[in-house]
């Protein structure tokens, strides 16, 4: 049933991607490195652990398929779990949203929904109903958050990211709690091709 929604959600998504393609115009190409703190949890079924903090790194690239809609695809570095288990993945989320100008165009206002998919790459555990022998190799969730960013004189730009991710697959084998996490990021970047 999660593999189903998962499989709708892709769908949709391709569509938007597939349309024609974060600068100023349609077509152009940005792209930067990424870096921060996560919070998350695990929840489902009889698991509902504590938070726990960790950290993030990424890449990424976006680019405009219209005036103001963004798809952007990343690969980062995330940490997850709860209290007393810590999921390490690389994650490759494909997001897609709109950008408005605020504050007279110097501050850009971005808001995103997207799929993505993780590759567990490490796990720690001290708690014995959730054995790191049985954490799932992969997990989908969807991502969606807000963005504020602003182009510099340099002409890089800086950007505040916040973010949810919603776990749509279990995190183990044996139970059925999902990874729920918020990440704080900041952004810093520069256009790949067009100009800002």
């Amino acid at each position: 049933m999660v593999r189903n929604r998962v499989l709708a959600l892709a769908a949709v998504l391709s569509v938007l991607v597939a349309s024609p393609a974060l600068a100023q115009r349609a077509g152009d190409i940005i792209g930067g490195v990424s870096g921060g703190a996560t919070v998350g949890d695990l929840f489902g079924g009889s698991v509902n652990t504590d938070s726990r903090w960790g950290g993030t790194a990424g890449l990424f690239a976006g680019w405009r398929t219209f005036r103001n809609s963004v798809v952007a695809l990343e690969a980062n570095w995330v940490q997850k779990g709860g209290k007393g288990i810590r999921l390490d993945y690389i994650e490759i989320p494909l997001l897609v949203g709109g950008v408005v100008p605020a504050y007279g165009g110097d501050l850009r206002l971005r808001g995103y929904i997207g799929i993505d998919l993780a590759f567990k790459i490490g796990c720690e555990s001290e708690v014995a109903l959730l054995d790191c022998d049985r954490a799932e190799s992969t997990e989908w969730s969807m991502p969606f958050g807000v963005m504020a960013g602003r182009w510099l004189d340099s002409g890089r730009f800086i950007a505040l990211d916040v973010r949810y991710a919603l776990g749509l697959s279990d995190a183990f084998e044996t139970s059925i709690p999902y990874n729920r996490s918020w990440q704080f990021r900041l952004l810093i970047g520069g256009p790949l091709r067009g100009t800002r």
